[in-house]
């Protein structure tokens, strides 16, 4: 048996789009009571679809033959629908995945997706020269870089002094990295010759580091700069490892003085909509602590799944954490015909935050609420779902049952219970509570939110938003915690400027908040969301809802770039992120093209003022890093 799903652009305009869908039968056999599942983000319009029964659910779809009828060997089934959305230009906008089911059996079918056959697809790929490399290829840029004559050479001597306690960590990864260089562990010896050493008059995350003949010399004032001098001193080790006595293992001799721009230099992976291992996250903070991040937020809760071992609630992740077509959370984005997920158990997290803190590297845990809530409200209905509510919406993923409701005392208790053990987990001062994206039409017609509404005086259903999420700012602050959230963390009116907001939409969310008095971590999607394509050709991994993201136009980043130098907004970035969204991140090759070489990009732009920054002295160093990606067998984007 054999079959082929075929779907074709038929006509487009700026907003709508016809498609026409056809599932070919190319065996010998014909099809009894079929049912075709596939993957598709974008919401069909029920109305538009021209033959067959269809059903979505996110992006799960079933479609199977109105009358029943069978189809024959050698045919097909043609039907036609719309979707209201800009033209889709990437071959990843099409079916993704897809399955048959027959004469009501549960074993699915393969069938074969080909892409989609758009309208005037881009064929050339973006590519970006690179000149020569730099003899000193440090990413990002220090501030102050002096060439000296001569160089460092480890021998079986060579030790690390007595340090102190605040560089405990760097001592600790600087001792992990240089085993895949010597052939004898880095000792700590009175005599040695690599010194940590405390420097009071350094600001926080500031360093001084001198490399001379016989000693290297890493200065800071606390453990931040400790781990970024740690990471300079790495990256000035060659690209290739060796173990050969007669290949000295030497490192250039210089002085670098440096201290970054913002405090916050962060990235965000998605883990919800795609499982991340333990072995491929700690290889990212790896690459995150060499290029000077110091945050990781852990987006581990979403529609599509919970992601976080929670003692009190086990069906979290029994049945939260996996999609399936028997499951309560059906497929999505991939794997239409099994069953996908994972979940990382309290060991695991604490293990990764140990790690992460060894590089010098604060882990933020995001849980979503009151939206993206769909696997949590699965797994605990009876805590969780409102039965009288008659509400109708449709969430931007195409969700009508994913909010969670603020008129609810169970969703109170599942909150606090929640965030107690999350808390215990994460010693970062700050846990991240999503907040965006609730729709349009939610609590509408909810009587108990209509009660809570006429209780506390609301006129409008989004201050129901700002009340939910007033509780957890005021919960959280009990423990010590500040509440991040996206933009629209502020909807409703409700959170104080205790809250820390991330504008993602656009520059002008980031304006508006600091006009407000929120401190403010800057990651406008059109140029810190590497999930978007890098360029305008049809085979480009990616979206491209927010436009195209080339690594220049990463590099290009200048937060609030129409204030003047002197406005006191400035004072109110605390920093910089990206994120790296998964909903098409489906394979360890695809989640190291989308993020090299863009993250090193990222780096400088958060580590250096943009009159240090120079596009072309910044390729030539990329150019020297590449065979370090090469080395640790990163599939980055070439060319």
């Amino acid at each position: 048996m054999s079959y082929r799903l075929d779907l074709t652009v038929i006509n487009q305009t700026d907003t709508e789009s016809r498609f026409a869908l056809t599932l070919h039968n190319l065996g010998d056999q014909a099809l009894e009571a079929w049912s075709l599942a596939f993957i598709l983000s974008r919401w069909i319009e029920p109305a538009s679809v021209s033959h067959g029964v269809l059903t979505q659910t996110g992006s799960y779809c079933t479609l199977s033959a109105s009358d029943a009828a069978a189809l024959a060997p050698n045919s097909h089934f043609y039907t036609e629908f719309s979707i209201k959305t800009p033209p889709l230009s990437l071959h990843g906008d099409g079916v993704i995945d897809a399955c048959l089911y027959a004469n009501q059996q549960g074993e699915a079918l393969p069938v074969t997706v080909t892409p989609v056959n758009l309208k005037n697809p881009v064929q050339d790929r973006l590519t970006l020269e690179l000149p020569a490399p730099k003899t000193i290829n440090l990413i990002p840029a220090p501030a102050s870089l002096k060439t000296l004559a001569g160089e460092f050479r480890f021998t079986r001597h060579t030790a690390l002094a007595e340090f102190p306690e605040a560089a405990q960590g760097s001592v600790n990864w600087l001792q992990q990295e240089l085993a895949h260089w010597l052939d004898s562990p880095l000792a700590i010896a009175p005599s040695g010759n690599i010194h940590y050493q405390t420097r009071a008059d350094l600001a926080d995350g500031a360093y001084h580091m001198l490399v001379e003949h016989d000693h290297i010399w890493l200065e800071a004032s606390s453990g931040a700069g400790f781990s970024h001098a740690t990471a300079s001193l790495l990256q000035l080790l060659p690209a290739q490892p060796t173990h050969q006595i007669e290949h000295a293992l030497c490192v250039p001799m210089v002085e670098i003085n440096d201290e970054p721009q913002y405090g916050h230099r962060g990235m965000m992976l998605d883990c919800a909509r795609h499982f991340h291992s333990v072995t491929r996250i700690k290889k990212l903070l790896d690459q995150l602590a060499r290029y000077k991040f110091n945050t990781f937020h852990w987006h581990l809760t979403d529609d599509e799944g919970w992601r976080i071992e929670i003692d009190a609630y086990p069906a979290l992740t029994e049945i939260g954490a996996w999609r399936g077509p028997q499951e309560p959370l059906l497929p999505q984005f991939s794997t239409v015909d099994r069953r996908y997920g994972g979940f990382y158990t309290k060991q695991q997290i604490r293990d990764i935050v140990a790690y992460a803190a060894d590089r010098g590297i604060q882990v933020i845990p995001e849980i979503d609420i009151p939206g993206h809530c769909r696997a949590a409200i699965k797994s605990l209905p009876e805590l969780l779902v409102d039965e009288a509510d008659r509400s109708q919406y449709r969430s931007i993923q195409n969700y009508s049952d994913n909010i969670l409701s603020p008129a609810l005392p169970g969703t109170y208790t599942f909150l606090t219970t929640v965030l107690d053990e999350v808390c215990e987990l994460f010693p970062a001062p700050f846990l991240h509570v999503g907040a965006d994206e609730v729709p349009n039409g939610v609590w509408t017609d909810s009587p108990a939110c209509r009660e809570l509404m006429a209780q506390e005086g609301y006129e409008d259903p989004f201050e129901l938003q700002g009340h939910i999420l007033r509780f957890v700012e005021n919960y959280l602050a009990g423990k010590g915690k500040r509440m991040l959230g996206w933009q629209e963390v502020v909807k409703g009116d409700k959170v104080s400027q205790n809250t820390i907001v991330m504008p993602w939409m656009n520059e002008q969310a980031g304006l508006d908040c600091a006009d407000k008095g929120y401190q403010v971590i800057m990651q406008p999607a059109q140029y810190t969301y590497l999930d978007l394509a890098q360029g305008h050709a049809a085979e480009e991994a990616g979206a491209n809802w927010a436009g195209f993201l080339p690594l220049e136009t990463v590099y290009s980043y200048r937060p609030l770039a129409e204030l003047e130098p002197s406005d006191p907004k400035l004072k109110q970035i605390m920093g910089i992120q990206c994120a790296l969204w998964c909903e098409h991140v489906y394979s360890q090759a695809r989640f190291e093209y989308l993020l090299y070489p863009r993250l090193l990009a990222v780096s400088e732009v958060c580590w250096c003022p943009p009159e240090q920054r120079d596009w072309d002295d910044f390729k030539a160093r990329l150019h020297g890093q590449l065979s370090y990606l090469d080395r640790v067998g990163l599939n980055y984007r070439q060319g």
